[in-house]
């Protein structure tokens, strides 16, 4: 990959790891016990708090994937699969620049064939 396309990709995953972290600080899992809710109150209270701790849990593992990304570049190994050592398909990379394997090995982890480091 060329000096200039590996300055584009450090710059998408720098702005999406920004995006990120200012999702991960807007998310106010706080709950008010001031008052006694009704029983529908306090249920949708607690399907809200628990759709919002899934949510930040999916950005929290994305943010590890994008920081993995980051030092991946630094190290000169962005692009190569973590498995095999192919390279990544561009379209791939173009698609989720924070991609670890190639569709191949990618394809194994889903099957439960590969496990994930």
């Amino acid at each position: 990959m060329s000096k200039s396309n590996l300055n584009e990709v450090k710059e998408r995953l720098l702005a999406e790891r920004d995006l990120l972290i200012e999702k991960l600080k807007g998310n106010d899992l706080s709950v008010d016990d001031s008052e006694t809710p009704d029983p529908v109150d306090l249920a949708v209270r607690n399907y809200s708090k628990n759709v919002m701790l899934a949510v930040s849990e999916n950005e929290s593992k994305q943010l590890a994937l994008v920081d993995e990304a980051l030092l991946r570049v630094s190290d000169e190994e962005y692009g190569l699969c973590q498995n095999c050592e192919n390279e990544i398909q561009p379209k791939r990379l173009a698609a989720i620049p924070w991609a670890r394997y190639c569709l191949s090995c990618q394809e194994l982890v889903e099957k439960g064939m590969l496990d994930e480091d």
